[in-house]
């Protein structure tokens, strides 16, 4: 039997299009600093609002979305983010684009609740770690795709057209999964009757039961540590590499290449995790892979080559990219019911929504107090021990 099906590759594909619209924004910030009159810190405080919605309402979408249904919600949420996006055709100052970015945070939110969510309910449990594993990936590719893509395009499109192709596709992809995925009399069938369960457990019940669960909480920790770094990094990049002296498309193809390379550890770890290597490993290697790449790449700017910084790049997001895959599997074994999953996954998102919002903005305004690359070195420093601590109480707190 594949390990696959055709319905696993439109919640995926719902995943990769989503991290698409976060990543669209980081492709065009020169151009958007020129055409809005952005200062170096409102463009990050653009990129971090995406997650706004995650840290506000992550948890209660999950639960929200145990009640209401999967399917729909997935649905729900491809429409937003494609309504969002086309009305980007629209923004002419910076309030408008903050509105919008917000919007399709919500959207971007409910997809990454959702999808695992269903993948665990529809997946035996020898291939739910390929499926995770696959799942993982979507911030890789999405982000890539858009940081590669969008500087081409731009020499024959505006950034407001492309944003609005980016809407219309979502709500295509929206109608497809409407029309022909039947999701939900699938979940029905799972042993552990968790459509049951979730019907006699009360919506507040879901969230209580999950914000009592310590290793969930921990989790959510170590996922923050590695997504505030991963999207700080990878969103400035392109300003740094223009810094430089390159151009657009040039920048805009070496951070592609430093996303893709997310695809690796993503991949690499499912597999990992499917031999039985231990989830411990996986997350302690990621930690201070990105510790020690972070150094080279900004600490390490002024004296270290061009091609070197590169290399530390591509390493950060290549060994980093374990974690995600290690996260999300782990989490759906760690939930406290099987119908908390979604609730869950929501806690470890929201933890991380707010330190995605905080830790860009916060390293914006310090380059642009300090004019020196080099202080974002002490942010992923931080981060990665703090994770790696998380790490460490996890496992020996809580064996599993």
């Amino acid at each position: 039997m594949s390990k696959i099906s055709l319905r696993d590759v439109w919640i995926i594909l719902a995943g990769y299009l989503a991290a698409i619209h976060v990543g669209k924004l980081s492709a065009v910030i020169p151009v958007l600093q020129q055409d809005l009159n952005l200062s170096f810190t409102q463009a990050g405080f653009s990129l971090a609002l995406v997650q706004a919605a995650g840290m506000l309402f992550a948890l209660c979408i999950g639960a929200f979305s145990e009640k209401m249904g999967l399917k729909r919600c997935l649905i729900m949420a491809l429409i937003i983010l494609g309504l969002s996006s086309l009305a980007g055709l629209w923004i002419t100052q910076p309030a408008t684009l903050y509105v919008l970015r917000f919007m399709e945070g919500i959207g971007f939110l409910t997809i990454s609740l959702c999808a695992p969510a269903i993948l665990k309910r529809t997946s035996r449990a020898e291939t739910l770690n390929f499926k995770m594993g696959l799942w993982s990936s979507y911030m890789g590719i999405g982000v890539s795709l858009a940081v590669l893509m969008i500087p081409l395009l731009l020499e024959y499109l505006d950034w407001q057209t492309i944003w609005a192709i980016l809407g219309c596709l979502c709500l295509v992809i929206a109608g497809m999964i409407k029309q022909y995925l039947n999701i939900e009399p699938a979940l029905v069938t799972q042993p552990d009757s968790s459509q049951a369960a979730t019907e006699n457990t009360s919506f507040w019940q879901i969230v209580q039961i999950t914000l009592t669960h310590p290793p969930i909480i921990c989790l959510a920790i170590i996922f923050a540590c590695y997504t505030s770094q991963w999207i700080t990094v990878t969103g400035f990049l392109p300003t740094l590499y223009v810094e430089q002296g390159l151009d657009l498309k040039r920048a805009g193809m070496l951070v592609s290449m430093v996303v893709l390379a997310n695809l690796g550890g993503t991949f690499g770890a499912g597999m990992l995790l499917q031999q039985g290597y231990r989830p411990r490993t996986l997350l302690s290697t990621g930690f201070v892979a990105m510790l020690c790449s972070s150094c080279l790449v900004f600490a390490a700017n002024s004296w270290l080559s061009f091609e070197l910084q590169v290399v530390s790049a591509v390493l950060f997001s290549l060994i980093g990219g374990m974690i995600p895959t290690t996260v999300f599997a782990i989490t759906l074994h760690y939930a406290p019911r099987a119908y908390a999953a979604a609730a869950s996954v929501g806690l470890v998102l929201q933890i991380s929504a707010c330190a995605q919002f905080f830790i860009p903005t916060l390293s914006a305004a310090l380059i642009s107090a300090t004019q020196y690359w080099a202080n974002l070195a002490i942010i992923t420093v931080c981060l990665s021990m703090l994770g790696m601590v998380m790490t460490a109480y996890l496992f020996k707190r809580y064996p599993k």
